[in-house]
């Protein structure tokens, strides 16, 4: 492929990128990530649990012999779901969703339209095809473990 081919692919994708950049789902997602971060109640909620996160990640590397184990442990779990009920972080993650799933359409429909053969990884299993057995991590990662 020459340079002068390879620039009109970069333009068409520029094309492309564009086109998302005005859906739906993009536009609700920029929406939602914004009064996500104006919410201030959400904002407090992010940081606590970032906070307890790191005090469990500093307390698990003694596993469940470290005597703050537990009870930093059903700490964490708490407020992630208290994190996890807040309206703004529901909104966002449903306005993330949606834009991720357009994301790996485009790009299931661009790889199965050059290939029937092409590698396409997606964190959707819907969309993941050809990707068995690549990462070695057995299929943890989302990938299809089938040949």
């Amino acid at each position: 492929m020459n340079t002068t081919e390879t620039i009109e692919i970069l333009d068409q994708i520029d094309v492309i990128i564009d086109k998302i950049k005005q859906s739906e789902p993009y536009v609700n997602f920029v929406k939602q990530s914004i009064i996500l971060e104006q919410d201030k109640n959400a904002q407090a909620l992010i940081i606590a649990f970032n906070r307890l996160k790191e005090d469990f990640e500093e307390v698990s590397r003694f596993g469940k012999y470290h005597p703050d184990f537990s009870e930093k442990r059903r700490a964490l779990n708490k407020a992630k779901k208290t994190l996890d009920m807040n309206e703004s972080v529901i909104e966002f993650r449903r306005a993330e969703f949606q834009l991720q799933t357009m994301l790996d359409t485009v790009l299931y429909e661009a790889g199965i339209g050059i290939s029937q053969h092409v590698n396409i990884v997606s964190s959707n299993p819907l969309f993941a095809v050809g990707t068995g057995g690549g990462c070695s991590t057995g299929g943890s990662c989302g990938c299809s473990t089938a040949s």
